[in-house]
Parts: C-alpha cells; sequence; structure tokens
C-alpha cells in the first residue's frame, strides 16, 4: 500500500508542481511538507485537508481508503462551456461597437484585457462558491 507522502507526492506531480508552490497553497512550511512527502512525519488533519483540497484530491485518496487518485474537476466542463459562450457574446457585443468607451468603440488590445479579466472574475466566483459548498 502506498503511502501519504507517496500519495502527495502523486498527486502534487501531477498538476506538475513544485514543493515549494504546494507549501504556499497550502499554507503549510515546505520543511514540513518534504518530511510529510519524505514519510518522516504524518500531516495533522488540518495540514491534510488543505493539502487534499489544493490538491484536488480526496482525502481518502491520501489515506489510502481509495486507491484511485480521483482528481475532482474545479469546474464541470458545462460550466466552463456556458462560461466560453458568455464570454463570446460579450466580445462580439465589444466588437460590433454596441459598448462604447468614453464616446468611441474600444480597441481590440482594451477588450481582449476586459475579456480576459471578465473569464478570470467568473473561474473566481465559482471556485469561492465551491469552496463554501465543501465546508
Amino acid at each position: 500500500m502506498d503511502t501519504i507522502g507517496y500519495r502527495i507526492s502523486k498527486a502534487r506531480r501531477h498538476m506538475n508542481i513544485n514543493q515549494k508552490e504546494l507549501a504556499k497553497r497550502a499554507n503549510i512550511t515546505e520543511g514540513s511538507l518534504s518530511r510529510y512527502e519524505n514519510d518522516i512525519r504524518e500531516p495533522k488533519a488540518a495540514a491534510l485537508r488543505q493539502l487534499a483540497s489544493v490538491l484536488n484530491v480526496s482525502i481518502d485518496y491520501l489515506l489510502g481508503f481509495r486507491d484511485e487518485m480521483e482528481v475532482r474537476p474545479t469546474l464541470s466542463d458545462k460550466t466552463n462551456l456556458e462560461i466560453e459562450e458568455y464570454i463570446s457574446k460579450v466580445s462580439e457585443d465589444l466588437i460590433s461597437g454596441n459598448v462604447m468607451f468614453d464616446g468611441e468603440p474600444g480597441n481590440k488590445e482594451a477588450i481582449d484585457s476586459m475579456m480576459k479579466a471578465m473569464r478570470m472574475g467568473m473561474l473566481l466566483s465559482l471556485e469561492e462558491q465551491r469552496n463554501k459548498r465543501e465546508k
């Protein structure tokens, strides 16, 4: 059976992030994470919960109750498609000149910047909503 440390390391590598980044995201020290991954120490419940959340896996997987990693999607494909459809429609409206910036149609750079900000805002809102549901 795989150890907790091995499973943390495997999930981290699956996300393609280094120990420093995982430690930062999980709000634990790099040293603690290294000790967990090297099976020197086992994480307490709070750290385990943070690691599972950041790694997007279940605590059951990290503890070895499940063999499959079962990475939880942060957004469903349908939700992601809905966001892209909405962003596309708004972008078309902006490009067609239906929305004015200081009395003039916006230039491509301004529109692209707005679309990136809107997409990021929508994704962050969905992520916050998911986190609230999990509590």
